[in-house]
């Protein structure tokens, strides 16, 4: 899937934020929530790995706005899919990574 994360985009174009203190502060007025800068800085710097369902929801309550207005998935063009896909399985598991030792055998214990 092609994520397009365009939040700091979004934010100085349809509202005029162009600082993290002045998003916590929209956010903060609108929802009564505090989120703190330091995560506020990594959602507007680049596109994040993980992103909590109610910090979307705040973002979205705070801007009055959808998910869609900020943030797009797309699929992946056929042409980009890789050729090969890797399961991920006991047999792609590196041998040095495996456990090759039974269960111990209980009769062996005091």
């Amino acid at each position: 899937m092609a994520i397009y994360w365009r939040l700091r985009t979004y934010l100085a174009t349809k509202h005029g934020i162009y600082t993290v203190a002045k998003f916590q502060k929209t956010i903060t007025k609108a929802t009564g929530v505090i989120v703190s800068v330091q995560n506020l800085r990594k959602y507007l710097n680049k596109k994040p790995k993980l992103i909590p369902l109610k910090t979307i929801e705040l973002f979205c309550t705070a801007l009055n706005c959808e998910l869609s207005c900020f943030c797009e998935v797309k699929p992946i063009l056929p042409n980009k899919i890789p050729n090969k896909l890797t399961k991920l399985s006991f047999h792609n598991t590196p041998l040095k990574n495996r456990v090759t030792k039974s269960f111990p055998d209980p009769n062996h214990y005091e």
